[in-house]
């Protein structure tokens, strides 16, 4: 696997930070440069060369020059400070594309960077990239309240899941635990236990042939009306004429035309 190259210092580009909008996009692109992504809220969504990528808080991802980069799913409010360099990837690099970061421990270096004039390219901001590529670097950090939460979730999504259980694996009140994940999601643990099951919905409805009433407990909700409601109400259609509109945008390949 790919890693940065530190050996060979990468050079400063320069730097920015991003709010998306409600259901907003990620750029369809390639870039010129690579760029670094420092994930602080929300969930960022796109496509790299075929393969999704999904980044939430307190997660780091370096998107290479040369990729093409798709946003084919809609985000969830993410906001992220981004710096674009040029830089050497090996295998025996020593930056891994992604990971996790304390991001109290570079808040500093970003708000040092963001303060600069946008055309600064001297030693005062590339030595401030590099303090953040060390932190990066360096960084062994445990998963925050909210990521174990929705770790839990990820982990357990076609399962009965309660706020009492999320509440007791953090050792927190019910409205404690739902003001940590949602101040760093953008939504509540049961709108994102809805969200991640009727995604996961879509994906069997497209790639399989089995009743939707299976789907709908297969991916963890224990009534079909209360499915329906929900996925008619994110995706504006029904289950049924879901698969039916999919179904014909394949090509002979088998593969979903995105227009």
């Amino acid at each position: 696997m790919l890693k940065l190259d530190l050996d060979k210092l990468p050079v400063y580009h320069h730097c920015g930070e991003r709010q998306f909008f409600e259901n907003e996009k990620h750029v369809n692109r390639y870039c010129a440069e690579s760029v670094l992504i420092l994930m602080r809220k929300g969930v960022l969504r796109f496509s790299e060369d075929g393969k999704e990528i999904e980044l939430f808080p307190g997660e780091y991802y370096i998107q290479r020059t040369g990729l093409w980069q798709q946003g084919l799913k809609p985000c969830d409010l993410p906001n992220y400070f981004y710096i674009h360099f040029y830089g050497n990837f090996d295998e025996n690099g020593q930056l891994p594309i992604k990971g996790n970061f304390n991001l109290d421990e570079v808040n500093d270096y970003i708000d040092k960077l963001l303060r600069l004039p946008p055309e600064e390219k001297g030693v005062e901001p590339t030595g401030l990239f590099y303090n953040i590529l060390s932190k990066l670097s360096c960084s062994r950090k445990k998963p925050n309240s909210a990521e174990k939460v929705r770790n839990y979730i990820i982990e357990n999504y076609d399962k009965p899941i309660t706020l009492s259980e999320l509440a007791t694996l953090l050792f927190l009140s019910k409205n404690q635990t739902i003001n940590i994940f949602k101040n760093a999601f953008g939504k509540t643990p049961y709108r994102y236990l809805s969200d991640l099951r009727l995604e996961k919905a879509c994906e069997l409805i497209i790639s399989s042939n089995r009743p939707i009433s299976e789907i709908c407990y297969s991916v963890g909700f224990s009534d079909y009306s209360v499915f329906y409601k929900a996925f008619e109400k994110k995706y504006s259609v029904s289950p049924a004429d879901y698969r039916a509109l999919k179904t014909k945008s394949l090509d002979l390949s088998g593969k979903i035309i995105t227009k």
